[in-house]
């Protein structure tokens, strides 16, 4: 590594509350202590900027963001290969946000975008999440990390009708229109307020 690689390096932002959330993993599943440096090689590999664990207000299990991931705090009463598998796919939108870039992940939202194709784009989007997410379970399996004989592929999203996601994207727009917000810092800060519980 020469000397402005190791900059950029220390430089690099981490991701903010990683620690606590490696800590509190392998508090709840103890058997991860051996493989605990490779989830969290894969989260910060994502440039992921922020992990936060909450109560949610809806049943979702998770919320990716450009800024960061909030995960509802029951994903912790999961088995472990499910708790890997949510972990896995909100981390995957991560690596979708560092390879397409914000506003492509956003555009669903803004008001130039058709709502039946952005909702096509949109589980489209759910599905690869899903599919990668199997994709690392597996690999988790493979080099001996976990032992599930048998198990079945998730498919969260495959099933869900299209009509969900033209809800979600219609009521998002018309919040995004009536608080007037256009930065990407302000949508995101309406989703987070809307999935989270306010515990002050």
């Amino acid at each position: 590594m020469n000397l402005q690689e190791h900059i950029r390096k220390v430089l690099r932002e981490e991701t903010q509350g990683i620690e606590s959330f490696l800590t509190q993993i392998m508090k709840t599943y103890p058997e991860t202590e051996s493989f605990i440096g490779n989830i969290e090689s894969f989260i910060k590999d994502s440039n992921c900027k922020k992990i936060e664990v909450t109560m949610f207000k809806y049943p979702a299990l998770g919320l990716a963001l450009h800024n960061g991931v909030l995960f509802n705090e029951v994903i912790f009463k999961q088995e472990l290969p499910d708790f890997l598998f949510i972990i896995f796919h909100e981390i995957a939108h991560q690596y979708q946000y560092k390879k397409y870039g914000d506003k492509k992940m956003y555009e669903f939202y803004l008001d130039e975008t058709d709502v039946k194709d952005a909702s096509i784009a949109m589980k489209q989007i759910e599905i690869i999440a899903d599919e990668f997410a199997n994709r690392k379970v597996r690999e988790f399996l493979k080099l001996g990390f976990i032992s599930v004989p048998n198990r079945k592929t998730l498919s969260v999203y495959k099933n869900v009708p299209l009509n969900h996601f033209e809800k979600l994207i219609t009521q998002t727009k018309n919040t995004i229109k009536s608080k007037n917000v256009s930065s990407f810092d302000e949508i995101s800060e309406i989703f987070y307020n809307m999935i989270k519980v306010n515990t002050i």
